[in-house]
C-alpha cells in the first residue's frame, strides 16, 4: 500500500478548503439583517414617468431607490416609497422633488436637505414634496398663455 499522498488528493483538499473559505466570505458579506433598511413615504399629485427602481439622490449622490408606487384611494394621490441604502438622518423639513436627468433623461427623486433638528424616522411620511414638471406642460404654458 502506497502511503504517499497523491497529487490529485492534495489538489482536491485544496479545492474543497478554498470553496469553504469562499462560502464563508460570501456569507459574511451578505446583509442578513433586514432591519437596516430605511424607508420613507412621499405623496405627490403628479409623479410623471417615475418608476419603481428610479434613483433617490441627495446632492447628486445616489442614496436609495424608489421601491413602491401606489395610489391613495381616499385623495387619489400617488404614494411613493423610497428605500435608502443606509440609515440617514434626514431633517423633517427636507424637500423631496421629482426631477429629470436633462430633457429626456430618466426621472429621480432629489432630496434637498432642510435645517430642522427633528429627523424623519423609518416609515414616516414626508411633508415637503414638489411634483414632477413635464417639458410638455412648460411648453404649453408658454404657447397658450
Amino acid at each position: 500500500m502506497n502511503k504517499k499522498l497523491s497529487f490529485e488528493f492534495i489538489l482536491g483538499l485544496l479545492i474543497i478548503s478554498l470553496s469553504i473559505l469562499a462560502f464563508i466570505f460570501v456569507y459574511i458579506k451578505i446583509d442578513t439583517n433586514p432591519n437596516k433598511q430605511f424607508d420613507l413615504y412621499s405623496d405627490f399629485f403628479n409623479i410623471g414617468d417615475l418608476q419603481i427602481g428610479s434613483d433617490v439622490k441627495i446632492n447628486g449622490v445616489i442614496v436609495g431607490e424608489v421601491s413602491d408606487i401606489s395610489l391613495d384611494q381616499e385623495n387619489y394621490m400617488a404614494i411613493v416609497k423610497s428605500s435608502f441604502f443606509n440609515n440617514f438622518s434626514i431633517p423633517s423639513n427636507s424637500t423631496f422633488t421629482i426631477a429629470n436627468n436633462g430633457f429626456i433623461g430618466s426621472p429621480y427623486i432629489e432630496i434637498s436637505i432642510g435645517s430642522n433638528n427633528e429627523y424623519l424616522e423609518n416609515g414616516s411620511f414626508t411633508s415637503e414634496n414638489i411634483d414632477a414638471v413635464s417639458l410638455e406642460e412648460v411648453i404649453n404654458s408658454f404657447i397658450f398663455k
